[in-house]
């Protein structure tokens, strides 16, 4: 979560993706409180979920928003 926070790097899937974008919602939330936006280089991905105590981030869903060039 912390560097998802700073915008910087994390390894995701074996390789590493820059993170973009990070939303959360608090309080009584629907199902994803949270998301995160990946540039995966070849694209970009939303990863949806919430963040467990520990700071955990729990994938319950995925989304490609839009693709980078062709």
């Amino acid at each position: 979560m912390d560097a998802a926070q700073r915008g910087g790097s994390i390894d995701f899937e074996g390789r590493k993706a820059r993170v973009v974008h990070l939303s959360q919602k608090s309080g009584i939330a629907p199902p994803h409180s949270a998301r995160i936006e990946l540039d995966l280089g070849d694209g970009y991905l939303a990863l949806l979920g919430y963040f467990s105590r520990d700071g955990e981030f729990m994938e319950e869903g995925r989304e490609r928003p839009f693709q980078g060039p062709a």
